[in-house]
């Protein structure tokens, strides 16, 4: 009996497939405030002011020309100095409040934001 059961081969190992897992992505809940900021501050940048009245919300829209908007924006000596700031500050943490939102760029200062109509928009450069 002894030999018989030194002889005996093992039975072969059942190998389970595994099925591949999907790699984790995180995903940016504020990826879309954070390109309407950009999009305003590369627009105010390459000075498209109808662009960036494009990324306002609607009651400034009504109240603001493109034109306005430049003669506002060149009018104002800080103006440049203040789209670099908020252009460095736009991948913080926007703050949060249901159907608005705010980034804060300078101690004080912040641009705010609404949601109108499913899609973000600049309602305030504070």
């Amino acid at each position: 009996m002894l030999v018989l059961a030194g002889c005996a081969t093992a039975p072969a190992p059942v190998v389970t497939p595994v099925e591949p897992v999907a790699p984790v992505v995180a995903v940016d809940a504020q990826a879309p405030m954070r390109a309407v900021v950009r999009a305003f501050v590369a627009a105010a940048e390459a000075k498209e002011f109808e662009v960036a009245r494009g990324l306002l919300v609607r009651s400034l829209r009504e109240r603001y020309s493109g034109a306005l908007l430049a003669r506002d924006f060149g009018a104002e000596p800080l103006a440049a100095a203040r789209v670099a700031q908020i252009k460095a500050k736009v991948d913080g943490a926007f703050v949060e409040r249901g159907e608005s939102a705010s980034l804060s760029w300078a101690e004080g200062r912040a641009v705010r934001l609404a949601r109108e109509e499913g899609e973000w928009r600049i309602s305030a450069l504070e």
